[in-house]
């Protein structure tokens, strides 16, 4: 993977070699910290593509709706008041579960900034921290266990802003470290520090989706190169004329805006008539069939079995004619892509709540509802109390 975050023109990233492999996680001598990716940039580039891929961002967004539901819950209605307050900025727990859901839906992981309280016995702030801002320290062979993770404002500028180490999470170095990051992911072989999304094997096509848009955006801009050949037949004025009659075309006719307009031209004589030849654009089924093949498997990498969760639809048919579809396809990415996330989600913040001296308490997400109370059954119930009751030792 090199030159993966070079810029083009348009401030696009150029994805040279990006999707042909995985991120390095690598350990560079004099380094404290590891190697997200060849150059440490893979967070970024995966931002950058959640930002320029239009179906990958639906895909991101659609799970977002779907894992933070109604809000976060907790059983007992008594309790409601704890998730008021996550820390002295006054955010509440459901905004910091907000921004977490979408670092661990995009990175496959999130991170929070922890503060212990002056004795160490218990948690009094929590803060959530870019995902993409951290680099885990080097693992401690002895213990198995990243012990500091780094942070900086800008990994491109890591000379100039320099990175800040923080202890990793750990009770027993409370009173010493009382800033401490909590950082989490699932656990996948072969990565013991960093994590990667669910959905890393679309990134190729999201990047081929995002050079489409680029292509298909600079053909308009450009429209009257690929579409005519003008030939004037009636001498050849010197270059300055020629340049100015090339000015006039394409101010004329090229571009978007121009769409529709029609040539006029006079001539005294058939055979000095300017020739003017369309070019029949001979990809358009192939770009249409691309279109298609990569919206396809980038709803596959997420995991989407329908593109009618996403307000993609084939056809001439409405909403009404496929509201089965609808519902069944989104039962099934409850309960298979949701459900998994969600799960993982209220495991850790239900573990850092009882770190801050809540030990009964139970959380779960208020499931949205995909149409009105009249559908049989509750098909978007994704987890219930029961269901997501966390026990000690489950982290």
């Amino acid at each position: 993977m090199e030159n993966n975050t070079s810029k083009i023109p348009g401030s696009i990233m150029k994805f040279d070699g990006v999707g042909k492999y995985l991120p390095a996680f690598l350990e560079v001598r004099g380094q404290s910290w590891i190697s997200f990716g060849s150059d440490n940039l893979w967070p970024d580039l995966i931002i950058e593509i959640f930002n320029q891929s239009a179906v990958n961002r639906t895909c991101i967004v659609s799970k977002l709706d779907a894992t933070i539901g109604g809000g976060l819950r907790t059983v007992d209605p008594a309790q409601e008041w704890i998730l008021k307050q996550a820390n002295r900025r006054g955010e509440t727990w459901n905004e910091v579960f907000e921004k977490v859901a979408l670092d661990y839906i995009i990175h496959g992981g999130f991170a929070l900034n922890v503060i212990w309280g002056k004795t160490g016995e218990f948690i009094t702030d929590v803060y959530h921290v870019d995902f993409s801002k951290i680099r885990s320290g080097h693992m401690n062979p002895e213990t198995d266990r990243v012990e500091e993770y780094y942070f900086c404002p800008d990994w491109r500028k890591h000379r100039k802003h320099k990175p800040k180490a923080y202890k990793a999470f750990d009770k027993d170095f409370a009173i010493d470290f009382p800033s401490q990051i909590y950082y989490a992911y699932d656990y996948a072989p072969g990565n013991a520090v960093y994590p990667l999304s669910d959905w890393v094997g679309g990134v190729n096509d999201c990047l081929t989706d995002i050079q489409t848009s680029i292509f298909h955006n600079s053909n308009l801009q450009n429209g009257l190169v690929p579409s005519l050949f003008i030939s004037m037949v009636n001498g050849i004025p010197d270059p300055l004329e020629q340049q100015q009659i090339y000015n006039n075309l394409a101010d004329t006719f090229s571009g978007s805006g121009n769409a529709g307009k029609f040539f006029l031209t006079f001539s005294d004589d058939p055979a000095t008539a300017p020739q003017i030849t369309p070019i029949q654009a001979s990809n358009d089924g192939y770009y249409l069939a691309l279109d298609q093949r990569v919206t396809s498997r980038i709803l596959t990498a997420h995991r989407i079995t329908s593109p009618l969760l996403l307000g993609i639809r084939e056809g001439g048919s409405g909403l009404g004619n496929n509201k089965d579809e609808i519902t069944v396809a989104y039962a099934h990415f409850m309960q298979t892509v949701i459900k998994p996330i969600t799960g993982f989600l209220l495991k850790n913040f239900t573990f850092i709540l009882r770190e801050k001296g809540y030990e009964d308490i139970e959380l779960y997400v208020e499931p949205n509802k995909l149409f009105a109370d009249d559908i049989a059954g509750n098909p978007t119930d994704v987890a219930t109390p029961e269901e997501i009751t966390v026990e000690e030792g489950d982290i």
